[in-house]
């Protein structure tokens, strides 16, 4: 992981990871590692999540050019509207994708963004020493117990393996 990450752009399925497991994740990195950016379209999919909750966290809210959302209607392969507007916004904003959606982060490498896991902006905080480790892997089995099919027991255990210390050097 690069030591100063460009801007993240988070997409629902990691904003309602960390709504449901660990908010003040998302103040930590957006205060410690990278500026972090939502698409007001994203509060359609995430209920409860808000222009107030990103101004609470400290995150930046953006509001995708007609152009995007034109293009993001357009079918491509099996994403959906909002994933497509995540990538197109992403690509022309030089963002990094932050997903755990498969289909989107095939998509965002096939046109050149860069992406992250949702559990390795975790791993930023611990490497400049903003979150303890124990307090990240337990944010992970929450986010594995609230959401067990995309965030399986194999991830969080090498999500753990990750942040020894031993490795961390």
């Amino acid at each position: 992981m690069p030591k100063k990450l460009k801007t993240l752009l988070m997409d629902s399925n990691v904003l309602i990871d960390y709504q449901k497991s660990n908010l003040d994740v998302l103040k930590l990195v957006n205060k410690y590692v990278s500026e972090v950016y939502v698409l007001t379209t994203t509060f359609e999919e995430v209920e409860g999540f808000n222009a107030n909750t990103c101004k609470q966290l400290g995150l930046k809210t953006v509001e995708p050019e007609l152009r995007q959302v034109e293009l993001a209607t357009n079918k491509r392969g099996q994403l959906s509207f909002y994933d497509h507007l995540n990538l197109l916004v992403a690509s022309d904003s030089g963002f990094v994708c932050v997903t755990n959606d498969k289909r989107l982060r095939k998509a965002c490498t096939e046109e050149g963004v860069d992406i992250l896991w949702g559990l390795e902006i975790m791993e930023a905080l611990v490497r400049k020493d903003k979150m303890r480790a124990v307090d990240a892997i337990q944010t992970a089995e929450k986010i594995h117990l609230s959401n067990p099919w995309h965030i399986s027991r194999e991830l969080v255990n090498r999500f753990t393996i990750n942040l020894d210390p031993d490795r961390m050097l």
